[in-house]
């Protein structure tokens, strides 16, 4: 993230630069009569997209977003809610598992960029939306002492889980754990940057940082959310990220192409 934040703001500085040469090398931009294509790598993921303009101060841009997968690990508590003296003497009442979130998905946006300053600068203001599926995350996750103690007593499985932030994530008889983690499907989103989707030349570099809305992280199985409890307090990675990450922030470098 460090290296991505660093390379846009050199490419940022490359921008504010050539936007002082459109000044002297600017296109006719009228409503609709250009049509761009561009190319993005950010915390969005790997993007493709098309514009156009709506005179120098409005521009319209439609793009598909790829994430491939990012995983997150955790080691959580198990919760045993098992009354005392029905487990045998020498095996574990306490244990923790190690849950995954595997994050991956594929989102669509549309965007407006308003440049206030119309063919005087490249510097643009930008609001829109994203959407896509509200599953961002699957979760996976085995305890080998509660397929040992669930195979010795069947009738204990939904006594025990496992604290995923404030959620009670429940076992399957094999001791796993297998879920998903959703959000909004449609997600508000704002930035700023500089550059141009319909640049004066051919090719061009545009940078954009903003926030995208995405409401707060539920964790679901069986299509069915997850019971909270709110004594829970994990403290692991997993669990931190669904709990603060209601804002997810958005850095992109795109290349920029004008066809016509």
């Amino acid at each position: 993230m460090k290296k991505l934040f660093v390379v846009c703001v050199a490419m940022l500085m490359g921008s504010a630069s050539a936007s002082a040469q459109e000044w002297w090398d600017d296109i006719d931009r009228g409503v609709f009569n250009h049509v761009g294509l561009n190319a993005s790598i950010g915390t969005e993921g790997i993007g493709v997209g098309v514009a156009t303009p709506i005179t120098d101060y409005l521009e319209l841009g439609f793009g598909v977003n790829f994430m491939p997968g990012i995983k997150v690990k955790g080691d959580v508590n198990v919760d045993f809610n098992v009354p005392q003296g029905l487990i045998p003497p020498g095996i574990p009442t306490s244990d923790k598992v190690k849950i995954t979130g595997n994050f991956a998905r594929t989102t669509m946006d549309v965007k407006l960029s308003v440049y206030p300053f119309g063919d005087r600068s490249s510097f643009f203001v930008a609001g829109g939306f994203s959407f896509g599926g509200a599953k961002i995350a699957k979760i996976t996750g085995h305890s080998d002492l509660v397929e040992t103690v669930i195979k010795e007593y069947p009738a204990l499985k939904d006594n025990f889980s496992a604290e995923l932030d404030q959620y009670d994530v429940k076992f399957d008889d094999n001791g796993s754990i297998a879920g998903d983690i959703r959000v909004n499907k449609f997600r508000p989103y704002v930035g700023l940057g500089f550059g141009r989707l319909i640049p004066s030349s051919r090719v061009n570099c545009r940078f954009e940082m903003g926030c995208q809305f995405m409401g707060k992280m539920k964790v679901y199985q069986n299509d069915s959310e997850v019971k909270i409890d709110k004594m829970n307090d994990a403290g692991d990675d997993l669990s931190k990220i669904i709990d603060k990450l209601k804002f997810y922030p958005v850095l992109k470098l795109t290349i920029t192409g004008r066809i016509f």
